[in-house]
């Protein structure tokens, strides 16, 4: 067998086992890779409880990343800042989620078919508005998040974490 073949197969190998990991695929992080289980939630879509944490809805996360996992960090980016960028043929436009950005969120003008106007100023998330995005896809004011939003299927405690993490960064 040719070596240079060899070593490409032992490479090949143990990068798969790397990027397959005890979560399933996606990045294999290590024991105290993060400070907080809601740091966890956030780039894993995992949680320290094994509580299942699923999405439904939103983007083909088949189409994402050769097949990975979804999860917070994916789109709204490793500081949680959001901003454009493409996954696979969609171009999606992320918000912030610092916790400094939802609390100041504002509605977007709402005008219904009688013409009245349903527009409340400075309406911020709270947690209960927060569990209402994640969960539902639903802005504090009602209105639907945009479709590349996954809806996700997780615990009020892990929710819990995931809010405190957010409120744990600086407001950008």
């Amino acid at each position: 067998m040719d070596r240079k073949w060899l070593v490409g197969i032992v490479i090949a190998g143990t990068t798969f086992a790397a990027c397959v990991g005890a979560n399933g695929p996606g990045t294999a992080w290590g024991d105290g890779s993060f400070s907080s289980n809601g740091e966890r939630i956030y780039f894993t879509a995992t949680s320290e409880r094994g509580t299942d944490i699923d999405s439904s809805g939103g983007p083909d996360p088949g189409g994402m990343m050769m097949g990975g996992e979804v999860s917070c960090a994916s789109c709204h980016g490793a500081d949680a800042n959001g901003g454009v960028h493409t996954m696979g043929m969609e171009v999606m436009d992320a918000p912030s989620i610092r916790w400094a950005a939802l609390a100041e969120h504002e509605a977007e003008p709402h005008v219904d078919d009688t013409g009245q106007d349903h527009t409340e100023q400075d309406v911020g998330y709270d947690f209960e508005t927060f569990v209402q995005a994640v969960t539902k896809g639903l802005h504090p004011d009602g209105e639907p998040l945009g479709d590349d939003m996954p809806r996700w299927d997780i615990s009020e405690a892990d929710l819990g974490d995931l809010a405190d993490y957010l409120q744990s960064l600086p407001s950008q």
